[in-house]
């Protein structure tokens, strides 16, 4: 679905002025398959793409990697090509992982060549989704449709299931601070009824600490943090341009919305990078937005 690109100016407001923020879209990069994750790597944005057709478990060969440059220049439109429907991307020691529906593959970044394979069909999951860093060799790795997290041992190519006391619905982004782990859900039985969830890690145990609900509520999935605890959230909304981005005050639980006149179709696995920029890919629209993020 294409739409018409949008360049508008995002009043961010907070209670407390010290923490009222501004985003700019800077750019609308047009031209990508279903975009659903980005990250950035030194002077390369990396782009998972799930192919022509919004197909996420499909096992079409179809789905590809962007790379392109802090500009948004497109450097290889198929940078790693012939994967299936590749999702979540995370950066450990000049490598690339990609979660592609029931496996995580590894590309180094200097020459693109697949260095990493680890094949998670025996959990059942064919929806391995997105990643957070636990350690320097540890990722953990949501499988949002059977509802759990595993943890990726990438040294010893192994994975464990990390046990919740209250399991998240439909586990999406997830981001690891401190000794807590803040996941967002995509919810459950196909309906817009995600929450927000921080747990309390315990080693690799996450025991439940808080949740938030957010209005409007949706198909929550991307998250990046703003600090000063401190969230963006992504909310699809529904499955048309109505997607939201949501800053959540996790002091407070109070909750603002980022971009209630622009709104988004498919918002997906955002990244704030080093320079102040936020890329947010819009899934149903083939394009990734690059703003600026102003606190």
């Amino acid at each position: 679905m294409r739409l018409l690109a949008v360049t508008v100016l995002i009043a961010l407001g907070w209670v407390n002025s010290a923490h009222a923020a501004s985003v700019k879209v800077e750019a609308t990069l047009s031209g990508f398959s279903s975009p659903e994750s980005v990250v950035v790597a030194g002077d390369d944005v990396f782009v998972s793409n799930l192919g022509v057709k919004l197909e996420p478990s499909a096992k079409d060969g179809d789905g590809f990697i962007s790379r392109l440059d802090r500009l948004g220049n497109v450097k290889a439109l198929k940078w790693v090509e012939r994967l299936n429907g590749p999702k979540g991307l995370m950066v450990v020691e000049g490598v690339l992982y990609v979660a592609d529906i029931d496996q995580v593959l590894g590309f180094r970044l200097r020459d693109g060549k697949q260095v990493f394979a680890l094949d998670m069909a025996s959990t059942g999951s064919v929806f391995l989704n997105a990643f957070a860093r636990y350690d320097n060799r540890r990722l953990l790795l949501s499988a949002t449709d059977i509802g759990k997290v595993f943890v990726i041992d990438l040294p010893k190519k192994s994975f464990t299931e990390m046990p919740f006391d209250t399991p998240p619905k439909g586990p999406n982004g997830m981001k690891k601070s401190g000794n807590h782990l803040i996941l967002v859900e995509w919810g459950a039985n196909s309906q817009p009824n995600g929450k927000v969830k921080t747990y309390r890690l315990d080693g690799l145990h996450a025991k439940l600490d808080k949740t938030y609900e957010l209005n409007p509520p949706g198909y929550f999935d991307g998250i990046v943090d703003l600090g000063a605890n401190r969230w963006l959230i992504s909310n699809w909304v529904k499955f048309e341009p109505a997607g939201l981005l949501h800053i959540l005050d996790a002091r407070t639980g109070k909750v603002t919305l980022a971009n209630e006149k622009l709104p988004i179709a498919g918002p997906a696995d955002m990244v704030l990078d080093d320079q102040g920029k936020l890329w947010v890919p819009g899934m149903m629209e083939g394009k990734v937005y690059r703003m600026t993020v102003r606190p």
